[in-house]
């Protein structure tokens, strides 16, 4: 019979091969399995049978392995067996004339057949000369077999005598925790034989394991290479449909006419979700599989094991790169997308500020306009979680002492689309020092990778870096990946209250100079500051200068010079390390002192050294410095910079900033006495503001007391200096004669009663009303023991024991009640007790508590809100009121109102009848609502909270 030519694919046993021809166009190419004649090798372990391995059974299937699979080879077919159909013949590697078959036998790992002994081989079918040339090869296979015994090789090395040898176990699929194989061989080269191919991508192995305590051990992992896929290849699984996918068959051939039963080294990366699955990287002396086949359009790159490549992910993604630039295999249709070149652009910068733990504003070098710039692929700890929070802290600090103030490189990414939570975002890779800015962040754990769809290409410039770097800080369990809890980040705001502040003045003015950090920049003169050591923050103010006041809005309008002000004192101080000394607190809780940059550089005299602020007299000249500062402020004036540049240098030609009231000044008014301002001239200061289709009604005020959501009390000044002093003068000499203390036998307050009401806090004696009698607190049926009154001239109220309560006398009665209720007109907030509540309280108390006001009443209502109809008289009305603070500003839109309600903290009330009389202001806080809910601001944060119709 003629020789027919094959290529060995594998070899299942020491005396059985496959042959594979030709690669054919159409498909794989065809295979045929070839048992080699006359001889016999120990049987392998059969899955189905559940056999176990005969000894020397896995030695012999090896010994054929190394030597025929992958070579080209001969092949003669003596005979097929009747029954099974086995084809039986003779086997010859190219360009040798020695058969396989006599090799084995030869080396001691196949025994001769019984039937090579008989004197007539083969069958009568066979011509003479056949007969005779069968007949000298098994004289050959004897001789062969005769030699092997006398050498006690391969199987013939033990006699009958001995021991039965046991054979090493060799697992057909993998036995442990997977887990624990991982954590003890991960990284490490282990050697393996490929023992299948699923598809292109996933190979059975069977391991052979270092252990000291045996020659050899085996493992059968199932393996998926890192960072690749290729196409899907699923048939003959029984209840499961076929399924191969465009290429999966080639990409299979691909590797399996390299890698199939070849030894390699495989090192496990990672266990393939809760299955007894490996991910790995298998390596060839030939090469390195996975590139090859990224590199020929078999295979593609995936994001969710890229990071674990243990030579990084850059060969693979630079394979994958030439196959789409080929439109190879799986890129056949392939299309680069169009780029805009501005997507790409590179600049130079100066980092200004840190705005979150993945955004940056920088200075464009070249323009030298500000851009803020989004890294790329990058996730940062959610500073309102409160695992993340201490890590969000932790990323802003790290991105703050690296990059404040340095030049870096900016090279835009891409554009991320807006939707209806975000605007369009810009977003770049910074490079500082040959440093990536984002992976420096992530392979600290401060930062997580943003994974992609296949199909999405907007990433970062170095995005596999990343991948590597998070890999790398999950294994050494940095930052958000750390197992263990966080200390818990929380930041004592000290300068909340003025009393909250002035518990801490004491020990900031011991400490002398402490270290702090800028935080924000209010104005050339007022910054956030914030105490690391401490971890507090406060307000600060520069001692001895006043800087121009920044608008709070763009229609707020900002005093000359305020700007650029603030725009140097970023550019010195914004979030660089400082130095503070606190000389006194004012009344709205911000510490006055003086800030140094560089340890020796006092920015007070900075300021105005640039004729960007002008020096505070009465301050000046309590300060250490003083003489330097009017010496800074004296050559800025000489030289006419900014401020000073249109001035002479004089005194009576100085700029006039206006309402500049200090904040010592503004603490020093007290809530009602006789150095309180002159009638109408707060009111004086906003001329000009009132319609010529609405006459509102102007009044001084101070605010007595805030009740609940958006509810306080009001004195007017007008009224309250020259009745309210002299009665409470009188109210007081009266509770302290002998008289007052007579309470009759008979008094009992009645409810709604006005009686004389002894406060808690000063156990002074003032005007009340009885407005509720508690019934489980009477002591009898007739004298109940408590009362809850309401100070009429002060708005506050509490519960008293009837001891502190008196009768009063009718002529203490002439003067009205001085406390007048009200409420901030067309605006609603929540109360106290609900979400955003506490924030709306307090902003609304540090914006009208303990200063002089000027309301403008726009309306009187009912206590509950509503208007009575026309010609009804309200006896206590509830004022509908539009409050300004003359001191931040005379513009008629900065009201209280518009303050809440562009913080987000207050709604507008679409209904109220006001509107119609005051389109302009309601317009104007319609607009402010529209700020809150585009830059997210208070209740707005996480969107729109207004229902459709709103």
């Amino acid at each position: 019979m003629a020789l027919q030519k094959g290529i060995v694919k594998s070899v299942l046993s020491g005396d059985t091969v496959i042959l594979r021809g030709r690669p054919r166009g159409n498909g794989p190419p065809p295979e045929r399995q070839v048992n080699l004649s006359f001889v016999s090798a120990p049987r392998m372990a059969s899955v189905k049978k559940e056999t176990k391995d005969e000894p020397f059974a896995f030695e012999s299937r090896n010994f054929l392995r190394t030597l025929v699979v992958g070579k080209e080879a001969t092949f003669r077919i003596n005979h097929t067996a009747s029954n099974s159909g086995l084809e039986f013949g003779t086997l010859y590697l190219a360009g040798q004339s020695r058969d396989v078959a006599s090799l084995c036998v030869q080396e001691g790992w196949c025994r001769v057949r019984a039937e090579a002994k008989r004197s007539h081989v083969g069958g009568s079918n066979l011509s003479p000369q056949q007969q005779e040339q069968l007949e000298e090869y098994c004289d050959r296979l004897l001789d062969a077999e005769a030699e092997a015994k006398a050498n006690c090789k391969g199987i013939w090395s033990i006699s009958e005598d001995d021991e039965p040898i046991v054979p090493l176990e060799r697992p057909t699929a993998f036995h442990g925790d997977a887990h624990a194989f991982l954590a003890k061989y991960r990284g490490k080269p282990l050697d393996a034989i490929v023992e299948q191919i699923r598809e292109g991508s996933t190979f059975r192995l069977l391991v052979m394991l270092p252990n000291r305590q045996y020659p050899t051990q085996y493992q059968t992992l199932i393996v998926f290479l890192s960072g690749i896929k290729c196409p899907i290849v699923r048939k003959g699984i029984p209840g499961v449909e076929d399924l191969v996918e465009p290429f999966g068959e080639e990409a299979k051939f691909f590797v399996e006419s390299r890698l199939l039963q070849r030894d390699v080294k495989v090192i496990v990366e990672g266990v393939a979700g809760t299955n007894q699955n490996f991910i790995g990287s298998i390596r060839h002396p030939a090469g390195n599989i996975a590139e090859l086949l990224v590199a020929n359009g078999l295979a593609r790159c995936v994001e969710w094991s890229l990071n674990m490549v243990t030579d990084g992910p850059a060969k693979l993604r630079a394979g994958e790169q030439v196959a789409k630039r080929k439109q190879l295999r799986l890129w056949r249709d392939y299309e680069p997308e169009a780029l805009s070149s501005a997507n790409h652009a590179t600049f130079d910068a100066k980092m200004i500020k840190i705005v979150t733990a993945d955004t940056l504003l920088v200075r464009n070098s070249t323009t030298g306009k500000e851009e803020k710039v989004h890294l790329s692929s990058i996730r940062q700890p959610k500073s309102k979680d409160r695992k993340d929070a201490y890590f969000h802290h932790q990323a802003k600090e790290f991105l703050r002492k690296q990059l404040i103030g340095q030049t870096v490189q900016v090279r835009m990414d891409f554009i991320r689309p807006a939707n209806e939570d975000f605007d369009a975002r810009p977003c770049g890779t910074v490079m500082h020092d040959g440093m990536d800015v984002a992976e420096a962040l992530v392979s600290q754990g401060l930062a997580g990778v943003v994974r992609y769809r296949k199909d999405d290409n907007n990433r970062a410039l170095h995005y596999d870096q990343l991948l590597v770097a998070e890999k790398q800080a999950m294994d050494a369990n940095r930052g958000i990946h750390d197992k263990k809890t966080p200390p818990v980040f929380r930041i004592n705001d000290v300068s909340e209250t003025h009393a909250k502040a002035r518990q801490f003045l004491p020990s900031l003015r011991r400490s002398g100079r402490i270290p702090a950090v800028v935080d924000h920049v209010a104005n050339g003169g007022r910054f956030k500051i914030i105490l690391p050591k401490e971890n507090t923050k406060l307000t600060f103010i520069l001692a001895g200068i006043r800087a121009p006041r920044v608008g709070r809005t763009s229609e707020d309008g900002s005093e000359p010079f305020a700007l650029e002000a603030q725009a140097f004192a970023v550019d010195r101080c914004l979030q660089r390390d400082v130095e503070i000394e606190v000389d006194t607190v004012d009344k709205s809780g911000g510490f006055i002192g003086t800030l140094w940059l560089n340890h020796d550089e006092n920015f007070a005299l900075a300021l105005l050294e640039q004729g960007l602020a002008q020096v505070h007299e009465h301050s000046a000249n309590q300060s250490t410095h003083a003489k330097e500062l009017f010496s800074k402020e004296r050559a800025a004036k000489a030289a006419g910079l900014n401020l000073w540049r249109d001035q002479q240098d004089n005194d009576s030609q100085s700029p006039k900033i206006t309402n500049t009231t200090t904040a010592s000044q503004a603490a020093s008014i007290p809530l009602v006495g006789p150095t309180s301002p002159t009638p109408n001239s707060i009111a004086n200061s906003l001329a000009g503001m009132q319609l010529t289709t609405y006459n509102p009604e102007y009044v001084d005020v101070v605010v007595s007391e805030i009740t609940v959501a958006n509810r306080f009390y009001v004195q007017l000044v007008r009224d309250a200096i020259p009745g309210l002093e002299n009665l409470m003068a009188e109210f007081a000499l009266y509770h302290m004669s002998s008289a007052a203390a007579m309470v009759p036998p008979h008094y009992v307050p009645r409810l709604n009663g006005i009686c004389s009401a002894q406060f808690t806090v000063d156990n002074q004696w003032y005007r009340a009303r009885v407005v509720a009698i508690p019934a489980s607190n009477q002591a009898t049926a007739a004298v109940p023991a408590t009362v809850h009154v309401y100070y009429l001239d002060y708005g506050n109220s509490e519960v008293l024991p009837v001891t502190r309560i008196r009768p009063i006398p009718d002529h203490f009665l002439t003067l009205p009640a001085q406390a007048h209720e009200a409420t901030l007109a067309m605006i609603e907030m929540p109360k106290r007790d609900k979400e955003y509540g506490k924030e709306a309280y307090d902003r609304l108390r540090g914006s009208i508590e303990h200063r002089p006001l000027v309301a403008v009443v726009e309306s009187r209502s009912r206590r509950d809100g509503t208007y009575p109809p026309a010609g009804e008289t309200l006896t206590e009305p509830l004022l509908q009121v539009t409050l300004y603070d003359p001191m931040v500003s005379a513009n008629p839109e900065a009201s209280v109102n518009a303050d809440m309600v562009r913080a987000g903290l207050a709604l507008v009330k679409n209904d109220d009848p006001l509107a119609h009389h005051n389109p302009r202001q309601f317009n104007h806080l319609q607009r402010c609502q529209e700020e809150a809910k585009q830059f997210h601001y208070g209740m707005f944060e996480y969107g729109d909270i207004m229902p459709d119709e709103n």
